[in-house]
């Protein structure tokens, strides 16, 4: 199916893409091309100073290589109950991110792959404060906790 400029959005909301799909552009090479960009945020501020992949043959096939799901870091609780993908604070996409968790305070990450969030692909954080005391229990290694633990459960307790 090849779609118009006009009704593009509407048909890729419907379509659910995996890893091995094509998807085939036809156009005039003369007056457009086609720009593969890195993340949602790129796309959706039209970004393409750093392209993934550029096409203007007019008649381009891409393949999928890599899921098109990513993490987007969320402002409220407002956003995160109704999934709204509009003002992230962060675009986590490479697969493996590593999210540091520095402050204290409530986080908020959701799919931006449309019904995901709504299906409950996400996540609500709360970050506690580190405690300025240390539990008498944590300030033992794992191998004093073990023998402790053996001393403890194997000492005979005298019956009364």
């Amino acid at each position: 199916m090849i779609a118009k400029h006009g009704s593009y959005y509407e048909w890729t909301k419907r379509k659910e893409f995996q890893v091995g799909d094509s998807l085939m552009f036809e156009y005039d090479g003369n007056v457009n091309d086609v720009t593969q960009v890195s993340s949602r945020l790129e796309y959706q501020f039209c970004n393409s100073l750093s392209p993934k992949a550029f096409y203007n043959t007019g008649h381009d096939v891409v393949t999928l290589t890599e899921p098109v799901d990513d993490v987007l870091e969320i402002n409220s609780d407002l956003e995160f109950k109704s999934c709204d993908t509009i003002s992230p604070v962060a675009l986590h996409n490479a697969g493996q991110d590593l999210i540091r968790l520095t402050k204290p305070g409530i986080r908020y990450f959701i799919t931006s792959k449309i019904g995901h969030c709504e299906a409950g692909l996400k996540l609500r954080v709360v970050v506690r404060p580190l405690s300025k005391s240390v539990p008498k229990k944590m300030q033992l290694s794992p191998f004093d906790r073990f023998i402790k633990w053996l001393r403890d459960s194997f000492t005979p307790h005298p019956h009364h």
